[in-house]
């Protein structure tokens, strides 16, 4: 079963959450934190189940991948958990660093 919404952390900043199940076992998922800069919704980071590992992508201002953090350790399920607690917990300092890069143009 595919379910996925939009979880609004702080006004012009969500994380959009999308897994898949199978028999009760998350199989896949996607989450990412997007905000608002200069009325433009920007990716600043997305946790996801590709490459058959459970990792994290951050990107930079050109929406390229510039570092990946692998989660090896965990199930997908425990993953997802682990993405929105984090993105809840910390999407200031995410936020901030990005609109550092931004500013850096």
């Amino acid at each position: 079963m595919d379910k996925e919404y939009f979880l609004e952390v702080e006004e012009g900043t969500v994380a959009y959450v999308y897994f898949k199940t199978t028999k009760g076992e998350v199989t896949e998922f996607v989450v990412k934190l997007l905000s608002i800069f200069e009325g433009e919704w920007h990716e600043i980071l997305r946790y996801d189940s590709g490459h058959s590992c459970p990792h994290k992508d951050i990107l930079n201002i050109d929406g390229e991948v510039i570092r990946k953090v692998w989660y090896d350790f965990l199930d997908n399920g425990q993953a997802l958990t682990m993405s929105i607690t984090d993105i809840k917990d910390n999407f200031e300092f995410y936020r901030e660093r990005y609109q550092k890069w931004l500013k850096g143009q």
